[in-house]
């Protein structure tokens, strides 16, 4: 069996327009991602299937870049450089590379962990996962992510709480530091300015419980940024979903007008935020005070790229946006 498959469409089922966005069929209808990635001309998607797939926003054409070695559950996937890194979210600890068109799927401990978020950035990176023994395990890469190693000092865990792999979106670099956030019985977040020799941590003030808390951060600079997040059981609650900073999350107030319902991914481009779950697409021009609604429809997950927002959504689909001009 070939190691990649490139599926192709026809101009006229390509895309469909709904709105004024444009969508793409990359895969099956049972096909859903929570990963996403652009560098160049191309969108990189890691999949409940344990795919990656390769968008190429030029030809509208989709190759599969690890068929031969496929895992479970990839939520959250990278791209520096040369190197396409995709994070499982099962209890492997493992690690999809694709160099050069190869894929090697790689554990990087043996504690097995559940990760919830990666973030690398030139040789920097980071990578958290569920409390084991107390502690949060963080990992932090010199390399680029190739090699990994545990962060210096030991965060400690509070009871019931844990991170949400829901996007890729949960943990951000901005400004030489890292920051990333937690829900569950405690919502919480957490930076770091020295690849985790020093933390800080402040309460983030969500609904507990098992299933709801702070879901995804956007960081527009060191001081101000959002946290969005719910209850991913109840979609539509009004409870509170969103918060802002301007401290660097010292303090936390929410916005006059919210999004709506669960929010599972936020993104800053060019000054905009752009949030997204299962009640559609917003976005926000005033730093998160109120938000517009984008598009209808499930997404998992957002960038944005030479100046078009990219969204996962259900059924196997890309859909693409012109970004708004602040």
């Amino acid at each position: 069996m070939k190691k990649t498959l490139i599926l192709v469409f026809l101009a006229s089922s390509a895309f469909i327009f709904q709105g004024f966005g444009q969508w793409y069929h990359y895969a099956d209808s049972k096909t859903h991602s929570r990963g996403i990635a652009a560098f160049k001309n191309h969108v990189y998607l890691s999949s409940n299937t344990g795919l990656i797939y390769d968008h190429d926003i030029k030809r509208h054409t989709t190759t599969v870049m690890n068929l031969n070695n496929p895992l479970s559950e990839l939520r959250d996937i990278d791209v520096n450089g040369k190197k396409i890194i995709a994070m499982q979210s099962k209890n492997s600890s493992k690690l999809v590379y694709v160099i050069n068109n190869k894929a090697i799927a790689l554990p990087i401990n043996r504690e097995e962990t559940f990760f919830d978020g990666m973030v690398l950035y030139a040789q920097k990176g980071m990578m958290f996962g569920d409390p084991k023994h107390g502690k949060i395990p963080v990992f932090i890469s010199k390399s680029g992510g190739i090699v990994w190693q545990k962060a210096p000092t030991p965060l400690k865990a509070l009871e019931g709480e844990y991170g949400f792999s829901a996007s890729g979106n949960n943990i951000v670099y901005k400004d030489r530091s890292f920051f990333f956030v937690t829900g569950g019985k405690h919502s919480r977040f957490i930076s770091t300015e020295d690849m985790g020799k020093t933390w800080k941590t402040s309460a983030l003030p969500f609904k507990s419980g098992e299933s709801s808390g702070a879901y995804a951060l956007a960081m527009k600079n060191k001081k101000e940024g959002i946290v969005v997040g719910g209850d991913y059981k109840d979609p539509k609650s009004n409870a509170p979903n969103c918060f802002i900073t301007a401290d660097g999350g010292k303090t936390w107030k929410k916005p006059a007008q919210s999004p709506e319902g669960y929010i599972c991914c936020i993104i800053e481009y060019k000054g905009v935020y752009y949030c997204c779950g299962p009640n559609g697409i917003e976005y926000s021009t005033n730093d998160g005070m109120s938000w517009t609604k984008l598009a209808n429809g499930r997404f998992y997950t957002l960038t944005a790229h030479k100046k078009k927002l990219f969204a996962s959504a259900d059924q196997g689909r890309l859909a693409k946006f012109k970004t708004i001009k602040k």
